[in-house]
């Protein structure tokens, strides 16, 4: 009966309302998130091979780095269409203050660029691939299946240009 669907529909509404409760750090929730006391320490993602990132269609792409270091084109220029969710919080470094699962969720929510649906092909990066990594886990761990690292926005450009790994 439809009565069933929607029970299950409930259920899996509730568990993602209970993630974002925990900050996401529970179990497979927010896998490579770990909370420690306050802070969750974000674990970065190894950056993709090229054949991953050229074989990907239409990607998301999810710029992490600072709007300066978009300006001085760390790591390249822009992709085209990338929408910028900055990693740090205020641009300050992860050495100094590293940014929390639940604060880099919140932000992707204020952005509003996730897409519906979660098994989209999502490519994230910053200048080299730390924050890229991170912004990675953090997208994963709201249960999209289809997120790789593309390092930087030149690595991604010559990966899906050629397909030749790097």
């Amino acid at each position: 009966s439809s009565h069933f669907g929607s029970s299950h529909l409930a259920q899996s509404i509730l568990l993602e309302v209970l993630g974002q409760l925990l900050g996401l750090s529970s179990g497979t929730l927010g896998e490579g998130c770990f909370a420690m006391g306050d802070a969750s320490v974000v674990e970065s993602a190894p950056v993709a091979s090229a054949d991953i990132l050229k074989a990907l269609k239409d990607p998301l792409v999810v710029d992490a780095r600072d709007p300066d270091e978009i300006e001085k084109r760390k790591g390249g220029p822009p992709i085209e269409g990338s929408v910028n969710v900055p990693f740090n919080i205020d641009g300050v470094k992860q050495s100094d203050r590293p940014t929390s699962c639940a604060e880099y969720t919140k932000k992707l929510e204020e952005a509003g660029c996730l897409p519906e649906d979660k098994g989209a092909p999502i490519i994230t990066h910053c200048g080299a691939g730390g924050r890229g990594g991170k912004s990675c886990t953090v997208i994963k761990s709201l249960g999209f299946t289809n997120v790789h690292n593309g390092g930087s926005p030149d690595n991604i450009r010559a990966s899906r240009e050629t397909g030749s790994a790097a």
